[in-house]
């Protein structure tokens, strides 16, 4: 079969391949023609550099749950639930790790183990703390391991718009653990503290009140606590009739002493001779 002859390339034609195509590889020739393909021949605002492409990673923070119930019906789930529940069936969930960068406000994040912390006893032989210098198991080669204890947490956290609520176990070296219960400790500090200016406030106010009488005496004035011998199936009437005689006879030893003070005074009577 004869070759057709070639056609005459055109002038346009000559001056684009220079300008544009010399110089060029194959594959910076296909870059280009990709490039200018989804500028120019698509809607800009599906092009690749507006659209946000969501990753499997983006599906497992989005379908991600803490804790999962057993009876959870599978059969419709959305693919971003399918990909957080085949990550969550790959967690050990014997022992949890912390994160206690934020202690002193109170919050503490946890995780579930993975298969790799489980195989090298990350978080069960070691601190649970993943900021902790004795969490990886090849930082304790050289040196002898902390003490370790074991606390079950009760562990409240939101999620879905949901407060919810579990015990979790956790293995902490002694250092991870002051910090768990610092403000804990520093709220019981400071509770204790204003019990201790309160209770001398009120012995202030008392003392104040008693003019530096005793808690019995100051009683004893008020009419609160019962005299010496005072008979307590006594009524009302009779405790009156009695307060009453005792002002009586205050009033007649004041009158006795008031004439034996003035007859001391007076001048001795001269007799008439």
């Amino acid at each position: 079969m004869p070759i057709p002859p070639q056609l005459p390339q055109s002038e346009h034609s000559r001056s684009v391949f220079r300008n544009n195509l010399a110089g060029e590889t194959s594959w910076q020739r296909h870059q280009r023609y990709i490039q200018s393909a989804q500028l120019y021949g698509q809607n800009p605002s599906a092009s690749s550099s507006s659209v946000a492409k969501k990753t499997d990673f983006d599906a497992l923070k989005d379908g991600h749950r803490f804790i999962r119930d057993d009876d959870e019906d599978t059969s419709a789930l959305s693919y971003d639930d399918a990909v957080a529940l085949k990550y969550y069936k790959s967690l050990f969930k014997e022992y949890a790790c912390c994160d206690l960068k934020h202690y002193k406000r109170g919050d503490v994040a946890l995780r579930w183990r993975t298969e790799g912390e489980v195989v090298s006893g990350a978080g069960q032989f070691t601190c649970g703390n993943t900021r902790c210098a004795s969490h990886e198991p090849a930082a304790l080669k050289n040196r002898q391991p902390p003490a370790l204890i074991t606390l079950e947490l009760p562990f409240a956290y939101e999620e879905g718009g949901k407060g919810k609520s579990a015990l979790v176990k956790v293995v902490l070296c002694h250092r991870c653990k002051k910090k768990l219960m610092w403000k804990r400790d520093q709220e019981k500090i400071v509770a204790d503290a204003c019990k201790v200016v309160v209770d001398e406030s009120v012995a202030e106010v008392g003392g104040r009140s008693g003019h530096g009488l005793g808690k019995e005496e100051r009683a004893n004035a008020d009419g609160e606590m019962e005299m010496p011998g005072w008979d307590n199936s006594q009524d009302e009437s009779d405790q009156e009739g009695d307060r009453g005689e005792r002002v009586r006879r205050g009033d007649e030893e004041r009158r006795k002493q008031h004439h034996s003070e003035r007859r001391s005074a007076s001048p001795p009577r001269r007799r008439k001779g």
